[in-house]
């Protein structure tokens, strides 16, 4: 019963031992990922609970053969952005548009691969370019660099298409490109790599 998927079965028939783990297994992933969102604390953390205690309510209703993984960031997202909107209170934001929400990328402070001021530039110039970024850019970047999710995936984690997914990543790293140059944006590849 190591698999997802295992898990996500015998969730569904009602078996709270794997409901548990799921819970577990995902919970810190969630977390991080909404905290890319909001700083909010308890905005994430009841979003969380509340996704899991809607599965548990629903799980005659969910397909059994989903990827968990992409089901979980998918429909947490969804249920984090409407708690956020909530919140905010925001009346001119369309519920179309979610591109007021933040989502930040923290960059460690520790590159030890590299002397301590060049570490510093290159962390500077990132937070730069991702400061140019829209909200949804700096998401692509983490979802496709930090989560290492495909683009089928993360398009429907954002809500588009595959097409839309690839013009959105690479209107980022083009961003990055502008910041970095060439072989500056590989260093900054490898660096993301490490980070992971």
């Amino acid at each position: 019963m190591n698999s997802d998927q295992q898990i996500w079965q015998m969730f569904q028939v009602g078996h709270e031992p794997s409901f548990k783990i799921l819970f577990e297994r995902y919970d810190r992933l969630l977390f991080n990922y909404g905290f890319k969102f909001t700083q909010n604390e308890a905005i994430i953390e009841d979003s969380i609970q509340e996704l899991f205690v809607k599965l548990w309510c629903n799980r005659d209703n969910i397909s059994a053969h989903v990827a968990v993984k992409n089901y979980l960031l998918k429909a947490f997202r969804r249920t984090l952005v409407k708690k956020i909107e909530q919140s905010v209170r925001r009346t001119d934001v369309t519920n179309s548009s979610i591109d007021y929400l933040p989502f930040t990328i923290e960059l460690p402070h520790d590159l030890s691969m590299i002397r301590q001021e060049r570490a510093t530039e290159i962390t500077n110039k990132l937070e730069q370019a991702l400061h140019q970024m829209t909200a949804r850019q700096r998401e692509i970047i983490h979802l496709r660099f930090f989560e290492e999710l495909p683009y089928t995936e993360i398009a429907e984690i954002m809500g588009l298409s595959t097409k839309d997914t690839y013009k959105l990543y690479y209107r980022a790293l083009d961003r990055l490109k502008k910041h970095f140059g060439r072989f500056g944006l590989l260093v900054l590849f490898y660096l993301l790599n490490q980070l992971r």
